[in-house]
């Protein structure tokens, strides 16, 4: 889908949930995973452990959500080096992940 905006969320539970294992996975996230080109919006947060409603899924810890301005960019991010940098250092680090891949088709606002 040229010319649309390509949304890429991961859903990661964490084999250990201490606060220096926290931080360090948020960095290697940050280290590697974002200011990729054609990143339009990235970010970084815990899972609400508050919200206790049917809906809300509780199987992860860490969610993180990035932008591209189109699919061609999120194709060079997940080939380039940083991202299977990102692979290599975090091996261990995590029980699971779920990937949520989407084109966005209307935009309210914050994105250019």
């Amino acid at each position: 889908m040229p010319g649309k905006y390509f949304a890429h969320m991961v859903f990661f539970q964490l084999l250990d949930f201490s606060d220096p294992a926290v931080d360090a996975f948020l960095d290697y996230c940050v280290k590697y995973l974002s200011n990729h080109d054609g990143q339009v919006h990235f970010s970084l947060g815990l899972r609400a452990v508050d919200i206790h409603r049917d809906v809300s899924d509780s199987s992860f810890d860490v969610a993180m959500h990035i932008i591209f301005e189109n699919r061609g960019k999120y194709d060079d991010y997940a080939a380039s080096q940083p991202h299977q940098d990102f692979i290599t250092e975090t091996a261990g680090m995590s029980t699971g992940r779920r990937v949520l891949d989407s084109y966005i088709e209307r935009r309210i606002t914050g994105l250019p």
